[in-house]
């Protein structure tokens, strides 16, 4: 099962709970006394999924790691590149 399928599945558990209580299927006075943040409560986890997605990736890309080994063998293979290149009667502009 994948990823995107599983989300789904919880997804539909909870909008299947959501509008069975918000059509008044279900009674109970605890969900008459909070019916107002009931309401609300797509809203309110829809804000906070994008909180927590917007710090996640924050802090991967401020904690992103620099590898200079793999820079500098990309400019080696660049400067070989245009080498061959040369070699073949082509200019560069530097």
């Amino acid at each position: 099962m994948t990823k995107l399928v599983e989300w789904l599945m919880v997804l539909l558990a909870f909008f299947t709970v959501y509008f069975a209580i918000v059509a008044r299927k279900v009674q109970h006075d605890v969900l008459d006394d909070y019916m107002y943040e009931i309401m609300l409560s797509p809203l309110i986890l829809l804000a906070l999924f994008g909180a927590f997605s917007a710090a996640i990736v924050l802090y991967r890309t401020f904690t992103f790691n620099n590898c200079e080994e793999a820079a500098k063998e990309l400019l080696e293979q660049i400067k070989e590149a245009k080498e061959d290149l040369r070699s073949k009667g082509m200019t560069f502009t530097d």
